[in-house]
């Protein structure tokens, strides 16, 4: 009995495994292991042939090897000249196809590019830059165009933006009215170096420019978008396509084609006069008074698009009697600040002046919101006056004297005689002299004792010192600060060779592009950047032409370039007690 049952158990699990075996032939898998797929897809054939001549129909069809996908159609495809309506694209099968909504111009040249957008469908290896070409006419347009675009305030290269060419034809309207209003006759793409190349052009001459196209409509939305443009006509030129050597066409691995397919495009790139292109934002113009407020009491700000070099503020009535109205601004001037007796009135009416015209009138109520501090979350004392230091981490700049910032104007001082100042472990008493630094009495310099490098500083200022102009006072405070050894600090003296343009901001920047010194130079010779902490810096060099002492974007309209940047060739490795001293021929 028990021979029967095991008999047929086993009948029952052999029949189990011919069904498990039938089923897994009847549904392949994926095999697991192996090496894997590099090889993209390759064209077996296509609708109209790559580079066919008098094409009449509506309907390109691109057929490959194996079957493939399109990854980012929309944001990688191009196609030069720009149909009226994007075309639309199908996958069928092994093809890819590219369905046009109107008839072709006639005898046009037509460049399809669709960058990495078609991939494998198994291990998604992209066709890299491929492009397809045919003509609607009886020959092919041959000329060819490229450059680079840099973003001009960095000079990093502008990726992935569009590069723009319009034909000059007699009806085109006005030249700085093209990007705004019409879309371009060819189209290309950067790539991650910021180079465009146009190929299967035209012979004729053309306007060139470069948008960022955000929204990808090949049109320029001024504000939002980048842009750059040639200062005069192009050209194309014509440029027969490099052959590669024997050798290494022998080579018949995926990584060696696409190795042998980069040297020829970098052999062809680097064989044409190149166009430079330098990317800049606009901006407008005109100065604008974008915000007032009352941050606190005895507070008033006004800030503005630029500096407010010839910006006044005038009460439209007269001010109430103790207001106490003083005046300053921001250390990039592009803010106007009043500081003022709280309490003496509740509104201002005020007019805005631009030199002798009015531009702005406004109506201010005086009572700021609840403020509260950062750190505790609670309400600043009202009596008491805010100090804060010129130190960082408790260290002083060597060459830099103390300094005590204040939240309000200082309107009197009179040091107490409970004042402690300790040198490393010496202690002096009522020893401490402060005086007035600026015009307004918010920066209060050291006066006595001076203090020494590598020296520990502590000091214990005595409260109602410094009485502010809302009647605030200062409550006792207890400072520490130490000055660094010169031995801590690193030095560079660069030697310009030839200036090439003046006068030049010469800016020490950090690796983030921030200026961390910079000196205005009208001529050759040796400038120095000393007392440097360790770091890695750059110098960059700006042309101020118009001796505004910052950088200025260009205009399309006005047909005006950004204002040229530059850098040293290398980075600047600054170490403690160590100078570097390097040559720079400036060239733009």
């Amino acid at each position: 009995m028990i021979r029967r049952h095991f008999a047929a158990f086993f009948q029952i699990v052999v029949l189990a495994g011919i069904l498990l075996a039938a089923f897994r032939c009847a549904n392949p898998v994926m095999p697991l292991g192996g090496e894997k797929d590099f090889t993209p897809p390759q064209v077996v054939h296509s609708t109209p042939e790559n580079g066919a001549v008098n094409f009449k129909g509506r309907t390109v069809s691109i057929t490959f090897d194996e079957f493939v996908r399109l990854e980012k159609i929309n944001q990688q495809s191009l196609i030069s000249p720009a149909p009226p309506t994007k075309p639309e694209y199908r996958i069928k099968g092994k093809s890819v196809q590219v369905r046009f909504h109107e008839d072709l111009f006639d005898e046009t040249t037509y460049t399809l590019f669709f960058g990495n957008a078609i991939v494998d469908l198994t291990e998604n290896n992209p066709i890299e830059g491929f492009n397809f070409v045919f003509s609607t006419g009886p020959v092919l347009d041959s000329m060819s165009l490229a450059g680079t675009v840099e973003l001009a305030f960095n000079r990093k290269p502008a990726e992935g933006v569009f590069v723009m060419l319009y034909r000059m034809q007699p009806d085109t309207m006005p030249l700085d009215s093209l990007p705004f209003k019409v879309k371009p006759y060819y189209v290309a793409r950067s790539d991650k170096q910021g180079r465009f190349r146009f190929t299967n052009l035209r012979n004729e001459p053309y306007h060139l420019f470069a948008i960022e196209d955000k929204n990808n409509n090949l049109l320029y939305d001024k504000g939002s978008e980048g842009i750059a443009f040639a200062d005069s006509i192009v050209f194309p030129v014509f440029k027969g396509r490099p052959v590669a050597d024997t050798a290494a066409d022998t080579v018949t691995s995926a990584a060696g084609r696409l190795k042998q397919k980069r040297i020829v495009d970098s052999l062809y790139y680097a064989s044409m006069p190149l166009k430079q292109l330098r990317m800049f934002g606009e901006v407008d113009s005109t100065q604008k008074l974008l915000r007032a407020d009352v941050p606190r009491n005895g507070l008033l700000r006004f800030a503005f698009r630029y500096p407010a070099r010839n910006i006044s503020i005038k009460p439209l009535d007269s001010l109430p009697e103790g207001f106490g109205l003083i005046e300053t601004a921001s250390a990039k001037g592009d803010t106007l600040i009043w500081y003022f007796r709280d309490g003496k009135a509740d509104s201002l009416r005020l007019v805005v002046w631009q030199g002798d015209k009015p531009t702005d009138s406004l109506r201010l109520s005086l009572k700021p919101r609840q403020q509260t501090t950062r750190r505790s979350g609670q309400a600043e004392k009202p009596n008491e006056l805010q100090i804060t230091t010129n130190t960082s981490g408790q260290r002083l700049e060597p060459g830099a004297t103390f300094q005590l910032r204040f939240s309000e104007p200082v309107v009197n001082y009179a040091m107490r005689d409970t004042n402690v100042f300790v040198r490393n472990k010496d202690t002096l008493y009522n020893v401490l002299e402060f005086r007035k630094f600026d015009k307004v009495g918010l920066i209060y310099e050291l006066v006595a004792p001076v203090p020494a490098t590598d020296e520990n500083i502590r000091m214990i200022i005595p409260d109602s010192v410094f009485f502010g102009l809302n009647g605030t006072v200062n409550q006792k405070t207890e400072l520490a600060f130490k000055i660094p050894p010169p031995a801590e600090f690193g030095n560079v003296k660069i030697t310009i060779v030839d200036l090439p343009r003046s006068p030049l901001i010469l800016q020490l920047v950090d690796p983030k592009d921030d200026a961390i010194r910079e000196m205005t130079i009208t001529a050759a010779g040796t400038y120095n950047f000393e007392m440097l902490r360790q770091g890695k810096y750059r110098l960059k060099a700006i042309h101020d032409g118009n001796l505004n002492l910052r950088w200025d974007t260009g205009d399309v309209v006005k047909r005006k370039q950004p204002e040229w940047v530059t850098y040293f060739d290398k980075d600047l490795d600054v170490r403690p007690n160590w100078d570097i001293e390097e040559d720079w021929t400036i060239k733009f």
